[in-house]
């Protein structure tokens, strides 16, 4: 009787995950087809276990120090909550904070969640947040003034999901991505499984005060840098697993190419490195003999589309019942569902960060196998040590340079 009633279960619920991409469920989820090409890990990017040695800065004192940068001799970085910390050796102090106060992470949007940033050559901090869009922020006196706010209009379009900036110290300019116009932050999974390309990337000018769209219809654009000599931007397109790059200056201004492609992984912030080339992290590193699951669903978008909807369907369940039992594991459980971030931690730990030459070609790779530090966003070269960003650990890595 017990076997009957366990295949009656299966037997339906197969039924239903096979029917479900085609049930009416109130989300614009449509996956395409994709193909992940992965290298190998031979040459450069031959296995080590370099980043094993990892060291923990502020273990469970932060959250999320997804992007840095150093002024004077401190490191500045954004975490989870919508809080600007300044980090002294081991001590950390929030200088501002974005957003309002929330309850929890269920409530992202209302907290702000700072990404990119980075120091101009006058000191004056530039932030990028998912929610509340382009910010100067004086580390000073904690004030925050609005640049390029979330949902002002960008070339005829809403500006919706900032992610990275870099700026040309020569005339001030700022250029950050967008990484889509139609997913935010929170669902950023689901952009990434349906291999949407609505995202751009923008230039803010200081003089005019206006933001100009430089490129649209990209993968997922993440991470920005500028060149070493300054004539041109790099960018991450996440979901190709590529590095483009965008000519601003020269005789072929207005050019696009590819700088890296075949990359093992999707490539967050690209920052310089002291050797003149650049530095890659990669959340969930891996090679052609080992593609993680997303890669082999790559072909079968009803597959992700029927898994998708399973997860929002279920924390849209549990979201409706935290209306009526006011606990807050009901409503990150319901998060956690709905917006699908139980997938990272499906996710195999493996740690990676490469460095790129100046024309794109890998020179070094530093990983680790066991999965000590992973989930990486950014790697900041700074007195002597390569510090690791991360949009989801408790701790800042860190390691010899």
């Amino acid at each position: 009787m017990v076997l009957r009633f366990l295949f009656k279960v299966f037997f339906y619920f197969t039924i239903f995950l096979i029917a479900l991409p085609f049930l009416p469920v109130p989300l614009a989820f449509e996956p395409r087809a994709f193909k992940s090409n992965l290298p190998k890990f031979v040459g450069p990017l031959a296995q080590n276990n370099k980043l094993d040695g990892v060291e923990y800065v502020l273990k469970d004192a932060i959250v999320g120090p997804e992007s840095m940068d150093v002024h004077e001799g401190s490191i500045y970085t954004g975490t989870v909550g919508g809080y600007i910390l300044k980090i002294t050796g081991n001590n950390a102090e929030t200088v501002a904070k974005i957003g309002k106060k929330c309850e929890g992470r269920w409530e992202e949007e209302v907290c702000g969640r700072p990404l990119g940033l980075r120091f101009n050559k006058e000191g004056k901090l530039f932030v990028i947040d998912a929610y509340y869009g382009l910010n100067v922020v004086d580390v000073k006196t904690g004030f925050i003034s609005p640049l390029v706010p979330r949902g002002v209009d960008v070339g005829n379009k809403p500006f919706f999901f900032g992610n990275d900036l870099a700026i040309d110290d020569t005339d001030g300019s700022i250029y950050f991505t967008e990484s889509s116009g139609k997913w935010p932050l929170s669902k950023i999974v689901y952009s990434v499984m349906e291999h949407e390309n609505s995202g751009r990337l923008l230039k803010y000018s200081p003089v005019t005060k206006k933001t100009t769209v430089l490129l649209e219809d990209l993968y997922s654009p993440n991470g920005v840098e500028l060149s070493h000599d300054g004539k041109s931007v790099l960018f991450s397109e996440l979901t190709k697993k590529r590095i483009l790059r965008f000519h601003i200056k020269g005789d072929r201004k207005g050019d696009l190419d590819v700088f890296a492609e075949k990359l093992p992984g999707e490539v967050d912030n690209i920052r310089r490195s002291k050797s003149g080339g650049y530095w890659l992290p990669f959340a969930c590193g891996r090679s052609s003999d080992s593609p993680i699951i997303a890669d082999r669903l790559g072909e079968f978008p009803l597959v992700r589309k029927s898994l998708v909807r399973l997860l929002y369907l279920l924390g849209t369940a549990f979201k409706y019942a935290s209306r009526y039992v006011d606990l807050p594991a009901l409503k990150d459980i319901g998060a956690q569902l709905e917006n699908a971030w139980v997938v990272y931690d499906l996710l195999p730990k493996y740690g990676l960060i490469v460095e790129l030459n100046e024309n794109g070609e890998v020179v070094r790779s530093l990983h680790s196998p066991s999965g000590k530090v992973s989930l990486i966003s950014e790697v900041l070269e700074h007195d002597g040590y390569l510090y690791l960003g991360s949009f989801r650990n408790n701790y800042l890595g860190r390691v010899k340079a």
